[in-house]
Order: C-alpha cells, then sequence, then structure tokens
C-alpha cells in the first residue's frame, strides 16, 4: 500500500514538472486533429462535388479556415514563450523597461502574494499582444523558429511541391520553397482571398515575397484542391520539427 502512494506522489511530481510543455504540445496537437478530421473530411466532401463554381467556393473557405486556423496556432505559441522562453521575454520587455513604477505599486504587487505572479504572467502576454501578435504571420513564425527555438537550415530550399519538409531540396524560383518563405506564401494566398479579389495576390504581399525570397513569381493565384492538402502536409511536418525541437530543450533544461 505504501508503494503504491509514493508511485502517486511520484507520478503526481513529475505531472507538475511537465505541466508547462504540455501547453504548447497540446495546443499543436489539437491542430494536427483538425488537420486529420475537419480538413480530411472537407476536402473528402469537395471532390464528391461536381459543381465546378459550388467546389471552387468551398474550396476557398477550406483552405482560409486552414491558413487562419495555423496563424491561431502561432500566436497562442508565441504567448506561451513569451513567458517560457527567456530570449523571447527580454525582447518583449524591453519596451516597457524605460517606464518607471512607484513604491505604492511595488508594495501592493508583494501583498497581492500568490496573485503576483498570475499578474506579471497577463501583462507579459498583454504586451505581446498589442506588440508581436500583430506582426506579419512569417515574421511571427520566424521569431519562434529563429529566436525561441534555435533550428537550424530554416533559409535552406527545404519544402517540396507537395509541402513536405525535406533536409534540403532544390530552390524554387517560381515560389518560396524555404520554411518561412513558404508559410508567407501560403498566407499571402489567404489574404488575396480574404482581402483582395482571390484570383491576383494583393500588392504589398506580392511585393514582401519578390524582395524577402528572391523568387519570379507570378502575380495571379491558383487554388487547387491539392493547394489545401500540400499546406496540411507543410503544416504537419513544420509542427513535428517544433514539437522535436520544444522536447530537446526540455531535456537540455533538465540536465543542467
Amino acid at each position: 500500500m505504501l508503494k503504491k502512494n509514493k508511485s502517486v506522489v511520484v507520478t503526481q511530481k513529475l505531472d507538475i514538472e511537465n505541466l508547462a510543455i504540455k501547453e504548447p504540445l497540446n495546443d499543436m496537437q489539437v491542430f494536427i486533429d483538425f488537420c486529420n478530421y475537419d480538413i480530411q473530411s472537407a476536402t473528402n466532401e469537395l471532390k464528391t462535388i461536381k459543381t465546378e463554381k459550388n467546389r471552387k467556393h468551398l474550396q476557398k473557405l477550406v483552405y482560409v479556415n486552414l491558413i487562419n486556423r495555423f496563424d491561431y496556432l502561432i500566436d497562442k505559441l508565441l504567448l506561451w514563450l513569451s513567458i517560457n522562453n527567456e530570449p523571447l521575454r527580454n525582447e518583449i520587455l524591453k519596451s516597457v523597461e524605460q517606464e518607471t513604477i512607484s513604491r505604492k505599486e511595488v508594495f501592493e504587487i508583494f501583498f497581492m502574494k500568490d496573485r503576483s505572479y498570475d499578474l506579471v504572467i497577463e501583462k507579459i502576454r498583454e504586451l505581446t499582444r498589442n506588440n508581436l501578435l500583430r506582426d506579419r504571420h512569417s515574421v511571427k513564425l520566424h521569431k519562434i523558429i529563429l529566436k525561441c527555438l534555435d533550428i537550424k537550415d530554416y533559409q535552406k530550399p527545404r519544402v517540396n511541391k507537395d509541402g513536405k519538409i525535406y533536409t534540403k531540396i532544390k530552390k524554387n524560383k517560381s515560389q518560396p520553397n524555404d520554411i518561412i518563405g513558404y508559410a508567407d506564401w501560403l498566407y499571402s494566398r489567404r489574404n488575396s482571398l480574404v482581402h483582395g479579389n482571390g484570383t491576383n495576390y494583393n500588392k504589398t504581399d506580392y511585393e514582401y515575397i519578390k524582395k524577402h525570397f528572391q523568387v519570379n513569381l507570378s502575380k495571379q493565384i491558383k487554388l487547387k484542391l491539392t493547394s489545401i492538402t500540400s499546406a496540411v502536409n507543410f503544416y504537419t511536418d513544420l509542427i513535428e520539427i517544433i514539437k522535436n525541437n520544444i522536447n530537446e530543450s526540455k531535456e537540455h533544461s533538465d540536465e543542467l
């Protein structure tokens, strides 16, 4: 009986130690499940629609929903990293380093005891929402990949036409196929569907992609059913890379 109680205590301790890392891993799994069930079900349904006009309309809705959900995931990861990643947290706090705080406020925070930690956490998240989360989609992703997780070779051509991420492939001259560029390309197509005419890139996005990723991008957008499946492939592979990196960072910190 004593051994059983000891086992429960040890399990509870492990759960507490891993509680922080569970949040982003769970968020990523929720997105993967969304792709495996909701998006997969939608694409299967699209294949059965014979009327081209109806199919194209629903196809756009599914594509936009997928891209929006990944952007939402990126925001959630940044909110978590703003607390749990020291380099990012320091960068965020730089925006308020010149602000002063009164002794009265210091005392109030001190006497709040248990609530003071939650208050500070929420203030950091508020700064993240008001600044970092308003950046361009690919800029936010770049922050996660480079500053927070230090993922290697993100600037090299790694994304195939089907969206799968490999160690290295040949550079695509007509569209970005590095990790950040491909993510920007996917989101820019979404912008055209939501804010533009749905057939051409918005001018700002078009110029941004050509300048930053050095490709001869066509001005026209051709959205097909495979556009959805390739985006799912890309996001699934990228999430696996992020998950592995977070787990490796956790294991490294445990060793220190």
